[in-house]
């Protein structure tokens, strides 16, 4: 994305998740659907911190927060979707139409525009113009005088980064702070179960001493709770700073697993209903903040200079972690129980609040430029900081 674009990337990245997806679809063997599951995972890795970034770019501060946040109602509405077409269609006719989209995507691609910032950082200043003319409902001159302050704010700035000083770049203090905190979350959230709940949502269900009812029929009502706490995020980030978001949902995803993790190693047989509507309220919480948040602040919080190489960086290492935990996470419920799986989640999810109350700025309502000199700041911690040059909205 930093040598073809953000928008090119994205349509290159359409390419595989097709073809991905009719190799599922067709696949007369087991090796078959593996490679087919492997070529749509490449696509994946292209969008995941691709998206992100394009939309942080083409957005003003004021409504960069749901604009960042509506690629996980895509996600959450796609989970459902696909839950519901598994519920009623066999998988192969399921393969096939998740293809739709992506063909969708990579044609309406071609009618969007580039990122300005990275059009100005090659130097295509009258299409950075344009560009951000259209962005901006055709008001040129709020389109000239953005312009003109990502072009000042790159002069600052190296306007070239090349690969042989980007590690260097990397460990400067406004790229390794915001790097640390978006890792450490990451890691946190993927052990708070916010995507192994996803990926093992039948079978956790199953293992559920007190629900006897249809387990994918729960996986469902789980996926509808998921979008409708998607949605309700979306709305309260043009409201509510992400430091408020992020610590509600890391405190009540770790009481609502706690509190069933204790429901479920009592054996309370009695309380079906009570303990279906744990599950779904632990799935909304989390949902609300430490689902959504990640990708919301990988377009905040890294500098221009190297948002592309960094955002990226960042989706490998976390996708790496939510590989390795998805692959040893059977073993863990088999080792601990159910019990045991949301005592971790519960634990993490306390150890993400502490975590981001110390590190986590406020960047609700600030330009990129703020957030990039609040990093190069010499505190470490968020309470340190100089409030009169950082406040919180």
């Amino acid at each position: 994305m930093e040598a073809h674009g953000r928008r090119l990337t994205l349509q290159i990245a359409s390419i595989p998740l097709i073809v991905g997806w009719f190799l599922i679809g067709f696949s007369k063997d087991y090796t078959m659907l593996l490679i087919g599951r492997f070529v749509a995972g490449l696509s994946t890795g292209l969008t995941a911190a691709t998206g992100q970034v394009l939309v942080g770019e083409i957005t003003q501060p004021h409504l960069r927060g749901i604009l960042c946040s509506l690629p996980f109602a895509s996600y959450s509405f796609g989970i459902l979707l696909v839950y519901v077409f598994g519920y009623f269609l066999q998988w192969r006719y399921v393969a096939i139409l998740s293809a739709v989209l992506p063909i969708l995507s990579l044609t309406l691609f071609f009618f969007l525009p580039e990122s300005p910032i990275w059009l100005i950082r090659q130097e295509r200043i009258e299409e950075a113009k344009q560009a951000l003319t259209w962005l901006r409902d055709g008001d040129v001159s709020t389109a000239k005088k953005e312009a003109s302050q990502i072009m000042e704010r790159m002069d600052a700035d190296q306007k070239k980064e090349s690969m042989n000083n980007v590690w260097k770049t990397l460990l400067q203090p406004e790229v390794l702070k915001p790097f640390i905190i978006m890792n450490v979350f990451n890691l946190l959230q993927i052990l708070s179960g916010t995507y192994l709940v996803v990926f093992y949502a039948v079978d956790i269900l199953k293992q559920i001493k007190s629900l006897s009812f249809d387990h994918f029929l729960a996986a469902v009502w789980t996926a509808i709770a998921r979008f409708i706490f998607t949605i309700l995020a979306i709305i309260l980030l043009g409201v509510v700073g992400r430091r408020s978001l992020a610590l509600s949902s890391g405190i009540g995803t770790s009481i609502t697993a706690l509190f069933f993790a204790s429901f479920e190693y009592l054996s309370c047989q009695q309380g079906e209903y009570f303990a279906a509507f744990s599950i779904l309220l632990y799935v909304a919480i989390n949902t609300v903040g430490f689902m959504i948040l990640p990708g919301v602040l990988i377009g905040e919080l890294f500098p221009a200079k190297i948002r592309g190489f960094a955002g990226g960086l960042t989706f490998m290492i976390f996708h790496f972690a939510m590989f390795v935990s998805a692959k040893i996470f059977p073993l863990i419920k088999q080792t601990i129980g159910v019990y045991g799986v949301f005592c971790m989640f519960g634990i993490s999810s306390i150890l993400a609040s502490i975590f981001l109350y110390l590190m986590l700025p406020e960047t609700k309502g600030k330009s990129l430029g703020d957030i990039e000199d609040y990093f190069q700041q010499k505190n470490i911690l968020w309470v340190t900081r100089k409030k009169k040059d950082c406040s919180e909205s």
